[in-house]
């Protein structure tokens, strides 16, 4: 049996991400932050044997810690990490407006550091398996090289520094037969703006399947600096 762990399973690619991963034939920890959202109740009604919620808030070292010596108890490892979890913060702000700098502060905890804080937690789990891979939903608001916009600024940041600390992990990981993927899933229908976007393009379902098909069937090769791919395998700017 392989084991994977999908953050952000609340609503939209989470639980599309999860369920793919079953479709697979893994056997899925669907983490989610609010259990009253009952998207994910689906899954486990539909992989009664594979899905199994667990509730998590990454932005909480003492959720995360929780997390972490429940799965130690029940988990003989785990093969793959999606990272997948995230919020948005104001998309609006110039630099010329009040910056709502605590909330900055908080999309980087959730989008940066929450994504660390899962990765370093389940490490240990990790490296009991032989696949050893991170998959953290990246953007392409987080590529420097490709920066076009003047604001959003706790979202960019947060994503440039999701992208930093998957290559520190990566470096770390290479040695020992492990990998990141810096994913950027498109420009997603979902809710993280309190609303489903209608200017999105691409479904939750059409990005789940593209994510993991990059992840489970093209040969990335094992790279000395992480891969940065977007949901069709198009690599990315850093």
């Amino acid at each position: 049996m392989s084991y994977a762990l999908v953050t952000g399973c609340d609503h939209g690619l989470g639980p599309a991400i999860a369920r793919c991963l079953a479709d697979r034939g893994y056997s899925v920890i669907a983490c989610r932050l609010n259990p009253a959202e009952h998207e994910a109740d689906a899954l486990v009604s539909r992989y009664p044997e594979q899905i199994r919620l667990c509730t998590v808030d990454i932005g909480s070292d003492e959720s995360v810690q929780a997390l972490k010596n429940e799965l130690n108890n029940t988990l003989p490892c785990l093969d793959i990490l999606v990272n997948c979890a995230g919020i948005l913060g104001i998309m609006e702000s110039s630099p010329e407006e009040p910056l709502d700098f605590d909330l900055m502060a908080k999309v980087i905890n959730v989008n940066a550091l929450g994504t660390l804080r899962m990765t370093t937690a389940l490490l240990p789990l990790l490296e009991r398996s032989e696949g050893k891979t991170i998959v953290n939903i990246s953007s392409e608001a987080g590529s420097i090289q490709d920066c076009w916009r003047t604001g959003w600024f706790g979202y960019c940041m947060s994503k440039a520094a999701n992208n930093m600390q998957g290559a520190l992990i990566h470096n770390y990981l290479h040695d020992r037969g492990g990998r990141v993927i810096q994913m950027h899933p498109g420009h997603v229908a979902t809710f993280m703006r309190g609303h489903l976007d209608t200017t999105a393009r691409v479904t939750p379902d059409e990005s789940a399947a593209g994510i993991v098909h990059v992840v489970l069937d093209l040969d990335l090769p094992l790279r000395d600096r992480p891969v940065f791919v977007d949901y069709t395998g198009k690599e990315m700017l850093y």
